[in-house]
């Protein structure tokens, strides 16, 4: 990671591009946990610089408070709103938020309060079969390639834009 991307906030070009993944897991004891992961869409026709897909996801998962796989997984407090049938996540130092629109899961966040949060380093394709999501978090985890996090819902104060 560069230094420049540890205090550069997100911006909202960056919020707008990430690939956003959404699911139900379960904790240690049974209960579901609302599971959201960001990555990077890998382009189609010509390949991005692999250092330059890390410094954007490395400043994401900075920025959200994220550690690496196999490290203790932090409590990073409130980053997470519900407006309606939507999921806000606010970063730190940018006025606006990612928009979740998957109304099931927002219903299972508004229930248990919180949401595990995986930010991946590498490219994902937008299409990536589930088989292939699957490979990539094994891959990631064991590789310390994904950073995670626990996010708690409630209200940011001074509000986001949407």
């Amino acid at each position: 990671m560069t230094a420049h991307a540890a205090v550069e906030p997100v911006t909202l070009d960056v919020i707008v591009f990430l690939n956003v993944r959404t699911w139900l897991g379960q904790t240690a004891a049974g209960d579901p946990v609302p599971c959201l992961m960001l990555t990077y869409p890998a382009q189609r026709a010509e390949g991005v610089d692999p250092s330059v897909v890390e410094d954007v996801m490395r400043r994401v998962a900075v920025s959200l408070g994220a550690n690496p796989a196999g490290c203790p997984v932090p409590e990073v407090g409130v980053r997470l709103g519900i407006r309606g049938a939507d999921a806000l996540m606010w970063f730190p130092g940018c006025s606006y938020a990612l928009k979740i629109a998957r109304p099931e899961w927002v219903r299972a966040l508004a229930s248990s309060g919180r949401s595990l949060i995986e930010i991946g380093l590498d490219e994902l394709s937008t299409v990536a079969s589930v088989a292939e999501v699957d490979e990539y978090r094994q891959s990631s985890h064991e590789s310390g390639r994904m950073h995670l996090a626990l996010a708690d819902v409630g209200r940011r104060v001074g509000g986001a834009q949407s």
